[in-house]
This record gives structure tokens, sequence and C-alpha cells, in this order.
């Protein structure tokens, strides 16, 4: 797995403008062995892992074999997952639904060089773990947000679908339990695996890639210009520690991509991993998320504190306009002998 802008080892001619292939094509293209190695050369992408791991990377302690674990049974996450705004002003990134599989199985198989099954993609919307680490960047056909007024990222509720919204990009992640556990740990540490990010070429350069990776992992809350942004309450839940993911040896910008995100590149190289490409080694490259559950929780009270007192503010605002001011003002002020005197002159 990696990011965009993937480069092989031959130099290729500049990618043509995008256009979805065929079915036609797609079949035509099945029964010649070199036509994916080629349409691949000519198009940037990201790069995903492959679905069976070659031997040598069991000496690189990426054992994926550890997803089979039956004692790592993480509890789905049980809130609802947000849509987030990115810095393009007609983009959001939402949770995965039923609608956006064929376009995502669509997008993923044009720019990655592995064929997945179909239980890969369909995963996304029926596995409730899968579900709340993955999600999809969609382009609407008018703007949804005011960029010049909001802080990237910023939850939002899901705008409505229709017929000219599209799926341009994605991520997919996946938990893998870490075996750095400590005494201290209460609870199993995880590290988050991100299975396949990619985008299509006409949208990158923009903050929507580095939207979709934060949506999972950051605090829609906080900005990503702050020093040390609060992590999503999906890594707390989980427990997550790490994120790790594969880049392709020589792609120098997608490695360079990570980096500028607070990744480090790990020492060594999987020869092997991608099976379709010369040279087909692969770097890793590590996130350590630092946060203390304790603070974490503290923050979470505090914000739930802030968010109850806004709520009664809010409220007693709604009550004092509903109960009209000036005739509480009158029940205030009633005399009571001025009344009856009132009251024996009328008669």
């Amino acid at each position: 797995m990696a990011y965009p802008f993937f480069k092989t080892a031959s130099k290729a001619p500049p990618p043509p403008p995008f256009s979805p292939p065929s079915a036609a094509h797609s079949r035509a293209s099945a029964s010649k062995p070199n036509a994916d190695q080629k349409r691949f050369n000519n198009i940037p992408s990201f790069q995903p892992a492959p679905l069976t791991p070659p031997p040598s990377m069991t000496s690189m302690r990426v054992n994926k074999s550890r997803n089979a674990d039956p004692a790592f049974t993480p509890k789905p996450y049980p809130h609802a997952l947000d849509t987030t705004y990115t810095p393009h002003p007609n983009v959001t990134v939402d949770p995965v639904r039923t609608a956006h599989v064929p376009s995502l199985m669509r997008i993923t198989g044009l720019l990655l060089p592995v064929r997945y099954p179909n239980s890969f993609y369909t995963a996304t919307i029926t596995d409730p773990v899968v579900a709340s680490v993955s999600r999809v960047a969609i382009y609407h056909d008018h703007p949804v947000t005011d960029v010049s007024a909001t802080t990237f990222p910023t939850s939002a509720k899901a705008p409505s679908l229709s017929s000219s919204d599209k799926v341009i990009g994605g991520i997919r992640c996946r938990l893998e339990p870490l075996t750095t556990a400590t005494v201290a740990d209460a609870r199993q540490p995880a590290n988050l695996y991100i299975q396949t990010l990619h985008l299509l070429s006409p949208y990158r350069g923009r903050g929507i890639a580095a939207s979709l990776l934060d949506s999972v992992i950051y605090d829609p809350a906080t900005s990503s210009g702050a020093s040390r942004r609060s992590v999503s309450r999906i890594v707390r839940h989980y427990n997550i520690k790490t994120v790790t993911a594969h880049v392709h040896e020589t792609n120098e910008e997608a490695l360079a991509w990570y980096v500028a995100r607070g990744f480090t590149v790990q020492c060594g190289v999987v020869e092997g991993y991608y099976r379709r490409l010369k040279p087909g080694g692969a770097k890793i490259v590590k996130l350590d998320l630092e946060w203390d559950e304790t603070d974490e929780n503290s923050e979470c009270r505090d914000a739930l504190q802030k968010d109850d007192a806004d709520g009664d503010d809010d409220w007693e605002k709604v009550e004092l306009e509903e109960g009209n001011g000036e005739k509480l003002d009158d029940y205030d002020t009633v005399d009571l002998d001025e009344c009856v005197r009132k009251r024996v002159k009328s008669e």
C-alpha cells in the first residue's frame, strides 16, 4: 500500500487524460499478460498491499497472518461516522455506503496493480470494524461548504447523494495487534495498517488525500496546523498506537508525502513485495501516535462538559424567547394594592 504518484523503474510517457475503461477493454486486457503492466506504467497511483505476502515479509515484522489471531477481536466502533469537509469546496470525505462500492471497485482496479476480490470491497460496508476505518472522497457538482469560513477538517452532516456526485478516491485500512504491548497497557494496542489509499490524478495536490487519512486518525475539531493534534475517537476506541503502510522502493514522492505528515521510513526493503513490478521492493513507513489515554479521556470529559454548558445556554435563551421578556417583567413588578384600587375604580 502507499500513496499516489507511483513511479516505476523505467521512465514512462506522461499519463493520458483520465477516462474510465470500457467493459470490452477490460475483458480484452485480461487476456493479455502485459496489458495491466503497460496501463499501470501510464497511470500514477497509490500502492496497495498484495493479498498474499511473500515469504520475505516474515523477517520484516509485518506478519499479515496476525489478522487471523482469534484473541484479537476488537469491539466495533459504536458511534455514527461523520462526513468531513476538505480544502476542496466540492469534495467531502464520507463513510463508505453501498452506492459507493461499484465506483470504488472501478477506481481501485484502474489505479492499483492488485486484483482484489469482491469481498475486499463489500467488507467496507458489511464488516463494522473495517467500515469504521475506511472512507471515500466524494466530488459534488456544487460547493458543499464555504472554504473561506471553515477550518479543515470539520465535521458535517452527510450531504444528500445525487446522480452527479462521484467517488474520486478512498482509503481502506485494517487493524493488527501490536506485539510490543507492555504490562502498563490495560488494553491490547493496535496498529492501523493502510491497505489502499488512492485518488484520481486530477484531484491530487489539493489536500484531499491528507483529508482521507486525517478523517480516520485525527479529531476533526483540531486544525491540521496545530502543533499537537488530538487523535480521533476511533483511535482511542481501538487503542491505535501506530499507523503503517508500504511504499514502492523507488517512489520518492510518496515517501516524502508520508514524511511530511509525521511518518518515518523504516530501515530495509521488503524484497519482492510488488510482484508485478520491477524492481518489486517496498519500504515501510510508520507513524507513532503519541497520546495518553488518561489525558485523552480528560480532554473528552472537558469537551463534553463544554458541550453541556453550551447546550444549557442555548436552552435558556430559547426559554427566554419563548417566554416573552415583557410578560415576565410584568409578573415581576405586579403591585397587588394598585391592582385592587384600579379594580374598585372601574366598578
